[in-house]
């Protein structure tokens, strides 16, 4: 089975026209119907729009053709044309608008009602950003924020973290450098179709604030996640996280997930 992404605590998969939901805390599987596609078709992402126990939820399968969406407990997909002229590297949902970015990190809205529409976002970079093409950036929401956090390698930086907070009130709208995350964390996945989180006040579980998290490269590393604060540069960590910088591999990578259980609840 192929892995599209995680969403809601559920792992998506494909096999041809199957589809598969896995709850990863309780192992819960949910089998939608049948998808029939053409050849030409390859989907390549996946994810839901409210987590599986709400009334309003449904499935998005983003392909290099269509939107295919099923409104759960139905028993059929619609799909829409999609139009855009690079492949959607990461979408998340924030503030009730989907946002995705491509390569060469173009900042786009998707909506599907009242007709389907991939448009992009007139964002201009701010003046003491570095713009690296060299790594796909990671969209992360956090708080009342959307931010963009990117690698940049080069002899000056040696490999750091950049986070860029998308600033709408101004116009055109802005990435405007963030030099500290304050009392904010940031978990990140090296497969952009995993999710992204933040957490407020990490200490309380004794985290730390100011950090990017990102989960070891395999289940024999001496930790399951590495550190990194922002600003700090990636070799510098005395361990060998060259594999930060190498980007994802053809296997599924470690990633973050938050249990199904904790959405809803207020919090």
């Amino acid at each position: 089975m192929r892995y599209l992404g995680c969403s809601y605590g559920h792992l998506i998969f494909s096999c041809v026209e199957h589809l598969l939901l896995v709850d990863v805390y309780t192992g819960t599987k949910v089998k939608p119907p049948k998808l029939h596609t053409n050849s030409d078709c390859v989907i390549d992402s996946a994810i839901l729009m409210a987590p599986l126990s709400s009334s309003n939820s449904c499935l998005l399968l983003f392909s290099n053709l269509f939107i295919f969406q099923w409104q759960v407990v139905t028993n059929s997909w619609t799909d829409y044309p999609l139009v855009s002229e690079h492949f959607l590297i990461q979408i998340v949902l924030f503030k009730g608008q989907m946002f995705a970015i491509d390569f060469p990190q173009t900042l786009k809205t998707i909506s599907l009602a009242p007709q389907p529409n991939v448009q992009e976002v007139d964002v201009v970079w701010g003046e003491d950003i570095v713009v690296g093409l060299n790594y796909d950036p990671w969209l992360v929401v956090c708080g009342d924020m959307l931010l963009m956090v990117d690698l940049v390698d080069d002899l000056i930086s040696n490999g750091t973290f950049q986070v860029s907070r998308f600033d709408s009130s101004a116009e055109p709208a802005k990435w405007t450098k963030m030099e500290k995350l304050e009392n904010w964390a940031l978990f990140i996945s090296l497969d952009r179709r995993s999710p992204t989180f933040s957490c407020m006040n990490p200490e309380i579980w004794g985290g730390k604030s100011n950090c990017i998290y990102v989960p070891s490269a395999s289940k024999d590393s001496d930790e399951p996640w590495i550190v990194v604060e922002l600003g700090q540069a990636v070799y510098s960590i005395t361990r060998s996280d060259s594999y930060i910088l190498e980007g994802k591999s053809n296997q599924l990578e470690s990633l973050w997930v938050l249990p199904s259980l904790v959405y809803g609840v207020g919090q």
